[in-house]
C-alpha cells in the first residue's frame, strides 16, 4: 500500500511580505537586527501547520533574477514596489533559518515560485500524494485539482486564509480551474502589468468562461455573443489573448519531470537543532525556540554595560515605581528623589517599550542578584538618558512625578449614573432597531449589518450603486465610511445615511454605553488604569475602559457624558481647552512672523490664511472659505501630501499643489522649518519635542 503524505507548499515571499506587513509594530532583535517580518512569517507558519497537520513542508522563492517571462515582456511586473530595506535585510535570514529548521528551501535561478510551487504540487500528485499550495498569487488557482487545493490568505496573517478545492472554486467563480488562465489572460493581471482585454471585467470573463471553457471556444462562438462584447474580442485580437495566456500567465508544471526523487529528498530534510537555537536565541525568536523545545531563554535588549556609565543621582532606583508605589505607598517619603528603569526606558525607546519592558522586569526577577543587575542596567539607561540633551529634565520633571497623580486618579474613579445609561441604552436599542426595519422597507431583504461583506451585496449588486473601491485584500467593494459618505451624498443615498447611522450607533452602544456599565457594576465607580509608558508620543493611555476618548458631539455624546458624573456630592467636572494651540506652537517653533503677528493683534488664523491663500481680503473671507483654510493649516501642519488635501477637499491634484504652493509661498517660515526638522531628525536618528522628549525614527512602526 502507497503512504499518501500531504504537502504544504509556501510561497516564501507571499508569506514574507504578509509577515513583515501582519504586524503593526517594528520588532528588532537585542542586537538591533529587525526582525518583524521573521516573527510574523513564523507565526502564520505555525499556525498552517498546526491547522492543516502536512506531513512536510517545502518552501518555494523567487531567485531574484529574470526569468523567461521578462525577455517576453520587458516591463512584466514593472510596477512592483521594491521591497523595504528591512524586508529585504531579513530575506536571507528567514531562508536560511527555515533550511537549518529542516524544512525544504526551493529557490531556481530563472524560475518564478509560483512555477516552482505548480510543479512540486503536480509531480506531488502524479505521485499519489496530496497538496496544499499556500499563497495570495490568484495565477496557482490554476492548478487545482484532485488531490491539490489552496489556501489563500486575504487579511493581515493566516486566521483568515480561504480554503479552496476545485468544489469551491467552482462555486464561486462558476468555471472551472483549468480556466484561470484564460479568465486572466480575459481581465489582465495588475500585479504583474499584464493587460488584458480593455473592456472585459471580472463578471463579464466569468459568465464567458462559465458557458465557453477556452478563449480558443469563446472566439468561436463569438456570433453567439452580444454586440459589445464581440467588439471587446475583436479588438484585442485572439492571437494576443491566447500568447498572453500561454506565454505569461500559464505556469510550468514540468520543472520536476526529470527529477522523480525530488520530493524524497524533501521529505528526508533535518533540522540542526543547536543552529536554529542559537540563532533564536540571538534573534528572540521565542516562538522557534518553544516549537523545537528548547529550554533556552531569550534576553531582553538590554542597555550596553560599561565601567564609564553614570550612576543615577537618587534616594531610590526602583524597576517599575507605577506598580510598587500602588503596592507600597509607605516606602516613599515626600521628597524621595525616585529612578524608574521602567520610564527611563520608555523615554529612550518610546515605540517599543511596551514590548521590551515586561521583558526586562522578568529578567531581573531570575537573576542571582536583581538589586546589582537593576543598578547595572539603571546606570547604562542613566548614560543614554544624558547625552539627550532635555530628555533627564522630561523625566524628572514631568513623567516622574506624574506617577503618583495618575494612581491617585485611578484611585478616585469616575462615578457613573445607572438610571441615566439605562436611559441611553434603550433609546439606542430602540433608533438601532428602527434603522433595521427601515433598511429592510426600503431594500425588501433583511442583512446583517454588522458584516460588511453582506452590506457590499446590498449596496452594489441588490441596490446597484456604482462602487467607490476595493477592500484592502481587493476580494470585495470597500464599504468603509468614505464610500458609504458619498453614496449618501446622492439623491437616492438614503440607505447608505441609514448604515452610517447605524454603525455610529452601534459602536455607542458596544464600545461605550454596555461596557462603561460593566465596569462600573460592583461600586458604581469606574476606575480606569493610566499608562504613563504606553504610547510613542508620550502621551498618556487609558484602559479599562477608555475614559480619555469618549465621543465628544452630537445627541448620543451628551447623553454618555452626562451619565459620567463626580464621585463626591457638590463637586463638579470642569473643561478646558488651549485656543489654537497647535498653530501657536508653530508660531512660535516656526518663527513664522505673519503668524505671531496674526496672534498678537489676536485676529482669527483661519480667516487670515484664507486671505493668503486665496488672495481674498479678511472681510470677504466666507465660513466656506475659512473651513477650508482650517483643514488646509491642520493638514499641512501634520504633513498631508497633495493627495490627502486632494481627497479631503474634493478637488484634483494639480489644485491642490497650487494651494499647498500658494499657502508656503505666504508662510515660508512654515515650509523652511517642516525641511529642517526632518532634516534634523535624518541626521540624528530622532525627532524631539520643545520640551527635549525623543522619538527614534527606525522605532516607529510606519513606513
Amino acid at each position: 500500500m502507497i503512504l499518501i503524505n500531504t504537502f504544504l507548499i509556501i510561497d516564501g515571499h507571499s508569506l514574507a511580505h504578509r509577515g513583515y506587513h501582519a504586524l503593526n509594530v517594528r520588532l528588532t532583535a537585542p542586537d538591533g537586527t529587525p526582525t518583524s517580518m521573521l516573527v510574523g512569517f513564523m507565526n502564520m507558519l505555525f499556525k498552517v501547520q498546526d491547522d492543516y497537520s502536512p506531513n512536510y513542508t517545502i518552501i518555494v522563492f523567487d531567485s531574484g533574477k529574470k526569468n523567461f517571462r521578462y525577455e517576453l515582456q520587458s516591463d512584466y511586473k514593472a510596477d512592483r514596489k521594491i521591497p523595504d530595506d528591512d524586508l529585504r535585510i531579513q530575506l536571507p535570514i528567514l531562508k536560511n533559518l527555515l533550511a537549518l529548521m529542516g524544512y525544504k528551501v526551493v529557490i531556481i535561478d530563472g524560475v518564478e515560485a509560483d512555477d516552482t510551487a505548480a510543479s512540486i504540487a503536480r509531480l506531488a500528485q502524479k505521485q499519489g500524494h496530496k497538496s496544499i499550495v499556500l499563497s495570495s498569487d490568484k495565477d496557482l488557482f490554476q492548478i487545482l485539482d484532485e488531490n491539490i487545493s489552496m489556501l489563500r490568505p486575504i487579511k493581515n496573517g493566516v486566521s483568515g486564509a480561504e480554503f479552496y478545492d476545485i468544489h469551491s472554486f467552482f462555486k464561486e467563480y462558476n468555471f472551472f480551474p483549468s480556466s484561470m488562465s484564460d479568465y486572466l489572460a480575459l481581465i489582465g493581471d495588475k500585479a504583474d502589468n499584464i493587460k488584458g482585454v480593455q473592456g472585459i471585467g471580472e463578471k463579464t470573463a466569468a459568465k464567458l468562461l462559465s458557458q465557453y471553457p477556452t478563449i480558443e471556444s469563446i472566439f468561436s462562438a463569438i456570433n453567439e455573443l452580444p454586440a459589445a462584447i464581440q467588439k471587446k474580442l475583436l479588438a484585442s485580437e485572439q492571437e494576443n489573448i491566447i500568447w498572453t495566456r500561454d506565454n505569461l500567465i500559464r505556469l510550468k508544471e514540468n520543472i520536476f519531470d526529470d527529477n522523480q526523487d525530488f520530493l524524497n529528498e524533501c521529505m528526508n530534510c533535518k533540522i540542526d537543532f543547536l543552529k536554529v537555537e542559537e540563532i533564536a536565541v540571538r534573534l528572540g525568536l521565542k516562538k522557534i525556540l518553544e516549537r523545537i523545545g528548547s529550554k533556552r531563554k531569550v534576553l531582553p535588549r538590554l542597555p550596553k554595560f560599561s565601567p564609564d556609565n553614570i550612576k543615577p543621582e537618587a534616594d531610590i532606583i526602583i524597576d517599575d515605581y507605577k506598580s510598587v508605589l500602588r503596592k507600597n505607598p509607605e516606602i516613599f517619603s515626600d521628597n524621595c528623589k525616585i529612578w524608574d528603569l521602567k520610564t527611563a526606558y520608555y523615554l529612550l525607546h518610546p515605540d517599543e517599550a511596551y514590548l521590551q519592558i515586561k521583558d526586562i522586569l522578568e529578567y531581573l526577577r531570575k537573576t542571582q542578584n536583581p538589586a546589582q543587575t537593576l543598578i547595572d542596567i539603571s546606570c547604562a539607561l542613566n548614560t543614554e538618558i544624558e547625552s539627550h540633551e532635555g530628555l533627564k529634565d522630561v523625566m524628572n520633571n514631568i513623567d516622574i512625578p506624574l506617577i503618583p497623580v495618575l494612581n491617585q486618579m485611578e484611585d478616585h474613579g469616575v462615578r457613573l449614573s445607572e438610571s441615566q445609561f439605562s436611559v441611553v441604552q434603550s433609546e439606542l436599542e430602540e433608533r438601532i432597531n428602527e434603522i433595521e426595519s427601515a433598511v429592510i422597507k426600503e431594500t425588501g431583504v433583511r442583512i446583517n449589518m454588522n458584516s460588511s461583506q453582506q452590506v457590499s451585496w446590498l449596496l452594489f449588486e441588490r441596490m446597484g450603486f456604482t462602487p467607490v473601491s476595493r477592500t484592502k485584500g481587493k476580494t470585495s467593494y470597500s464599504t468603509d465610511s468614505s464610500v458609504l459618505e458619498k453614496l449618501a451624498a446622492l439623491p437616492n443615498g438614503s440607505v447608505p445615511r441609514f448604515l452610517i447611522e447605524y454603525r455610529e450607533l452601534t459602536k455607542m452602544l458596544t464600545s461605550f454605553v454596555v461596557p462603561f456599565q460593566k465596569y462600573a457594576a460592583e461600586s458604581g465607580i469606574i476606575h480606569t488604569t493610566f499608562e504613563p509608558a504606553a504610547t510613542g508620543t508620550g502621551r498618556l493611555s487609558s484602559r479599562d475602559p477608555n475614559l480619555q476618548n469618549i465621543p465628544a458631539l452630537g445627541k448620543w455624546a451628551q447623553g454618555i457624558k452626562k451619565g459620567l458624573i463626580p464621585v463626591e456630592k457638590g463637586n463638579i467636572f470642569v473643561g478646558a481647552d488651549y485656543s489654537q494651540i497647535e498653530l501657536r506652537v508653530l508660531a512660535h517653533l516656526s518663527g513664522e512672523e505673519k503668524l505671531i503677528e496674526a496672534f498678537t493683534h489676536n485676529r482669527d488664523i483661519h480667516t487670515e490664511t484664507a486671505s493668503w491663500v486665496f488672495g481674498v481680503a479678511p472681510e470677504f473671507v466666507t465660513p466656506e472659505l475659512r473651513r477650508t483654510a482650517k483643514m488646509i493649516n491642520f493638514g499641512l501642519l501634520y504633513g498631508m501630501s497633495e493627495f490627502g488635501l486632494s481627497e479631503r477637499l474634493n478637488i484634483s491634484k494639480r489644485e491642490a499643489k497650487n494651494i499647498m504652493e500658494r499657502y508656503f509661498s505666504a508662510l515660508p517660515g512654515i515650509k523652511k522649518y517642516i525641511e529642517g526638522i526632518i532634516n534634523q531628525a535624518k541626521e540624528n536618528g530622532f525627532a524631539r519635542t520643545l520640551s527635549g522628549r525623543i522619538r527614534p525614527v527606525k522605532e516607529i512602526p510606519a513606513k
